[in-house]
């Protein structure tokens, strides 16, 4: 599978350099040299992780880090000259995967993109395969079965689509309004403390597997296991 690279880089040697790379691993390589035209590509074009500097002319790396996270949990690698510990932390806050400084080498930012999508195609395989298990916690999607222990769990509709679709995105941070729309649907007006409270119903129901069911702090939910 070939996967697409958004490269935001307004020092064009470096841009080159780094674009070379990641078509030596079998790259499709998509290039911009300011956050603005970054983000104009990014939304014309079906992009599986963006490798984004922090400054450039017209918008800034993390502004377009702020705009990209408004719709998309797409992978975001920071590749820049600000090394010290505050912006490192202000990039993770905006929830970037990955953080690397210049000067770095193309080789080991290509690992590192290579290790982020190895991940989330493993995610990607849940998905096809209908099912999940972890200890004794055993779900069967297209059955709608739940079992802990061997013995049934009994979940309403609601409760179950909400659960599946947090495993089925596991490591994945979902805002509220994202899990609002998946699961009960855009044409539905629910309050966004419905989720809190469903949330804390299926914990509940979950027993001691409950626990993987994360909360992020001002943000929403993710389903982090072991695996």
């Amino acid at each position: 599978m070939s996967y697409t690279v958004l490269i935001i880089e307004d020092e064009l040697s470096l841009q080159s350099i780094v674009a070379a790379y990641f078509k030596k691993s079998d790259y499709s390589v998509i290039t911009a040299s300011d956050g603005l035209e970054g983000l104009e590509k990014f939304r014309l074009n079906n992009i599986d992780i963006v490798c984004c500097d922090v400054m450039m002319p017209n918008i800034n790396g993390w502004n377009v880090v702020k705009s990209i996270r408004q719709t998309s949990n797409i992978p975001i690698i920071m590749m820049t000259a600000l090394d010290s510990e505050k912006d490192q932390l202000y990039g993770f806050d905006l929830e970037v995967d990955d953080y690397i400084t210049k000067p770095f080498s193309p080789a080991v930012l290509v690992a590192k993109v290579n290790n982020i999508l190895k991940r989330l195609s493993n995610t990607k395989i849940d998905k096809i395969i209908n099912s999940y298990k972890l200890g004794n916690f055993e779900i069967q999607f297209d059955a709608r079965l739940i079992k802990i222990n061997d013995k049934e769990i009994h979940l309403s509709k609601t409760e179950f689509d909400l659960l599946e679709f947090m495993i089925k995105n596991k490591g994945i941070v979902l805002d509220r309004v994202t899990i609002l729309d998946e699961v009960w649907g855009m044409d539905v007006y629910v309050e966004e403390r419905v989720v809190d409270t469903n949330i804390k119903v299926l914990r509940k129901k979950l027993e001691d597997y409950g626990k993987y069911i994360k909360t992020v702090f001002g943000i929403g939910y993710k389903y982090e296991d072991e695996t």
